[in-house]
């Protein structure tokens, strides 16, 4: 297995020493397609194609509660500020939760297709959703109509507001990144195209903007859509990408089934924990900005600590089922 650097091709074989996660999270009976984890890094929650949302208690290893509400895949999931939980699915719905509710307290309707991706404003007040209708929608978590954002041209993959809360970044399957002001519902979105097919989004507290694409690379924007910088990191799509609370570290997960651990403002593959070539589809950091929980095919969440470099063995990496993948047509990615 090779990874290309910018320009430099790291080859990891036999010298990677076989360390696998030191914890594993077991409960869910399909692929583990999104995770989130609270900022007292005391709770994950996951979704899954199995259809249900599960929380768990970091601190225990252990599910507190398994939420059911969706028909299909849950795609996306959200902690908000307010303690409450949020999961969005392949049915286009929006579920919003509260701890130990067997049912949901709101249910947020208006998509034409699967919601893929949540992100929450920095105030907290605001939910942002991206579709595979072609739009986002902005929702008022105290309650009020949604504000759509229209203009991709095909699915919409990824969302993340930047740090100031001014503007929301979406990126789709049409190659655009676009930037929306929110501040003036009538101002136009500046809109950049990149190389291939873009999978998923974040935004540094600096106010980079990192995107992850369908030829395998990351790049690196400035707030304004000026590319800074790109990494290859896969020779497959990128379709997971966390980012470190620091914003210093990434981990960008490909179909492949490795995770390449990305070193932001060095812009360079700092190590990769590797698979034997099987799709992770979900990542997420904890608070500390070392620890990371990663959901792959297999239904398990496992944890790392991504300070070191690990090659998984095949018995406990992310293994792929191929007839649950054609059992589920919303697995289809940016996959060019």
């Amino acid at each position: 297995m090779k990874f290309v650097v910018t320009g430099v091709t790291a080859v990891l074989g036999s010298m990677l020493a076989l360390t696998p996660a030191f914890a594993q999270l077991r409960g869910h009976g399909g692929p583990v397609r999104a995770l989130a984890i609270s900022a007292d890094a005391a709770t994950a929650l996951s979704g899954s194609f199995d259809s249900s949302a599960i929380r768990w208690s970091l601190r225990r290893n252990a599910a507190e509660q398994v939420l059911r509400f969706h028909d299909g895949a849950v795609n996306a999931v959200a902690i908000l500020q307010d303690g409450r939980f949020a999961t969005a699915g392949e049915d286009g719905r929006i579920a919003l939760w509260r701890a130990g509710e067997q049912k949901p307290e709101i249910v947020l309707e208006g998509h034409k297709g699967p919601v893929v991706a949540l992100a929450v404003s920095p105030d907290g007040a605001t939910l942002a959703s991206a579709s595979w209708d072609h739009t986002v929608r902005l929702w008022p978590l105290a309650g009020g109509s949604p504000r759509v954002l229209e203009g991709h041209q095909q699915n919409v993959n990824g969302v993340a507001f930047t740090p100031d809360g001014a503007a929301l970044v979406s990126v789709g399957y049409d190659a655009t990144m676009r930037v929306w002001p929110l501040q003036d519902s009538s101002a136009a979105p500046r809109i950049v195209t990149l190389a291939a097919p873009l999978n998923a989004v974040v935004a540094a507290a600096d106010g980079e903007i990192v995107v992850a694409g369908a030829d395998g690379a990351l790049s690196f924007l400035s707030p304004a859509g000026e590319l800074r910088g790109k990494v290859d990191v896969s020779r497959t799509p990128i379709i997971a990408l966390a980012q470190a609370s620091d914003g210093e570290r990434l981990a960008a997960a490909s179909i492949q089934g490795a995770i390449a651990i990305v070193e932001r403002k060095e812009r360079k593959v700092a190590r990769v924990l590797v698979g034997p070539g099987l799709p992770v589809w979900s990542a997420a950091f904890l608070p500390d900005n070392r620890t990371l929980l990663t959901g792959g095919v297999d239904a398990v969440i496992r944890r790392w600590d991504t300070r070191l470099v690990g090659r998984v063995p095949s018995r406990q990496s992310h293994a792929v089922d191929r007839r649950r993948r054609r059992r589920h047509p919303s697995m289809g990615y940016a996959d060019r």
